[in-house]
Order: C-alpha cells, then sequence, then structure tokens
C-alpha cells in the first residue's frame, strides 16, 4: 500500500507516471472509480470521515477495501496536504493508469484528437463533453495531463467512462487511423467565414481540435482528410476550444 510520502508527490506527473497511480478524492469521484472497470489500487480516508460517515464506509464496494486493509487512514491535515481542494470530504481513491494500445481503440466510429490542449479545466470539460456525446476514445497530443488532478475533478467521473490514449508517435499513430479507415477531420476556426464541407456522419471520423493560440500541428494539418469550422455570426475572433469542442459534436451526432 502507498504511503503519505509516495501519495504526496502525485500533483507532479513524473511522480504519476512514475508509479503508475493518480488519485481522485471525493465520495462521488470514489464511487465512480469503484464503479468503472479502473482499477483502483486503495483508498484514503481522514479518521474523522471514516467516524463521521459510516454508511458511506459500509458500501460493498467500499467495505471491501476495509476488509482488505488497503485504506490508509489519516488526520486531517495530512490528508489536506495530498489533496487541492480548499474544503476536502476527507476521502480519496488511488487509482493505477490505464495502459492502453491504439489498436484496441480503432473499433470505434468517433475518436477526438486534442492536440496540445494546454488548460486543465478546458481538458477537463471536453473529456465530460466526450463522454455525453458518445465518443469511442481520445487521443491526446501532448498538453495538460488527463491524470493531474484538476482535470480528473472537472471531467465529473466522466474520465472513467472512456478510453483515453497518451500519444507517443504521432506520425505512426495517424497512420494507424487512416489504415483503420478513419476520416481525419481537423476543425480550423480561422475558415469560420467560408463555406466548409460538412461531417461525415456516416463514417468513422478522427475530430481534430488544437490549441487556441496555434491551432493544430502541421502534421496533422497535412495528413487531415478535410477541414471544418463552425459558422460566425458575430465578430469574435474564436471560440473557446472547449465550447467548441461541444457544438461540433452535436454537429456529428444530431440526426438531420
Amino acid at each position: 500500500m502507498y504511503g503519505q510520502k509516495v501519495l504526496a508527490k502525485l500533483d507532479q506527473k513524473k511522480y504519476r507516471q512514475e508509479h503508475g497511480i493518480f488519485m481522485v478524492e471525493g465520495k462521488k469521484g470514489v464511487l465512480d472509480a469503484l464503479n468503472s472497470a479502473a482499477e483502483v489500487v486503495q483508498l484514503v480516508a481522514t479518521n474523522r470521515f471514516v467516524h463521521e460517515q459510516r454508511q458511506f464506509c459500509q458500501l460493498p464496494e467500499v467495505q471491501t477495501f476495509f476488509h482488505q486493509k488497503r485504506v490508509l487512514t489519516l488526520a486531517d491535515h495530512a490528508f489536506n496536504a495530498l489533496v487541492e481542494t480548499t474544503t476536502p470530504q476527507g476521502i480519496a481513491a488511488v487509482v493505477q493508469l490505464p495502459r492502453l494500445s491504439l489498436s484496441a481503440l480503432l473499433s470505434g466510429k468517433t475518436i477526438a484528437i486534442l492536440d496540445d490542449i494546454r488548460d486543465p479545466g478546458n481538458l477537463g470539460t471536453i473529456i465530460r463533453t466526450a463522454d455525453w456525446f458518445g465518443v469511442d476514445a481520445l487521443l491526446c497530443v501532448g498538453g495538460a495531463d488527463p491524470y493531474q488532478p484538476k482535470v480528473v475533478r472537472s471531467s465529473m467521473g466522466s474520465l472513467f467512462h472512456l478510453p483515453i490514449f497518451i500519444s507517443e508517435d504521432l506520425t505512426t499513430e495517424v497512420a494507424e487511423l487512416k489504415r483503420a479507415g478513419f476520416t481525419l477531420v481537423v476543425t480550423r476556426p480561422e475558415l469560420a467565414d467560408q463555406p466548409s464541407l460538412p461531417l461525415p456522419r456516416d463514417q468513422k471520423v478522427a475530430l481534430v481540435f488544437g490549441n487556441e493560440s496555434r491551432g493544430t500541428s502541421p502534421l496533422l494539418d497535412e495528413t487531415a482528410d478535410q477541414a471544418f469550422s463552425l459558422p460566425r455570426f458575430g465578430k469574435a475572433e474564436s471560440l473557446n476550444v472547449a465550447v467548441s469542442f461541444g457544438l461540433v459534436l452535436y454537429e456529428l451526432k444530431n440526426p438531420r
């Protein structure tokens, strides 16, 4: 079982990767993890939480960890040092980082490629929106780590509902997507005032969303099968990427 010293470092990506774990806090987050396919390694709770939240601790999926002695109990101040929320509930789960291969995700119909999405709040909202619209998988290229605390919180449990693949070799991965029959569609807000081809609803689609200030990478622009932009009716230069993500997914999924 991991101790306080290791858990205190999990706010840093290098230690999450070194130990292969991340944390999710709060009653809802813990239950989301326990009721998903995620591998929960252990629970962490304050002595106060165990004493005051007996009904929660007696839930079968939670009680198992107490029976197996896989609950690290801490004083309030020690627990609070492990988490980032201002008023923590006093319960957290330590979860194994998923081990995924891109080939295992290619049977789906809709994949979103997130190219250098750096804002954790935006990334968490995108994960939640992808879950809402039934996206089969996310492929993250650089940007914020999906398993950092702010992304985990803002995803509201959706992190556990769809696979998230971290890109290692984008050139190879794009080639693999194309071999699997995916149409690569890059979103280009600078084309908002020009006519755009409709999204291919009857095909396997990989939608690309880029960094708000720099857009998408040259590799993705050059290998895309088509570009798509939402029409602009006002004068704003761009949309927030999480807002754009939701609107494009609605456009793709909404039957005409």
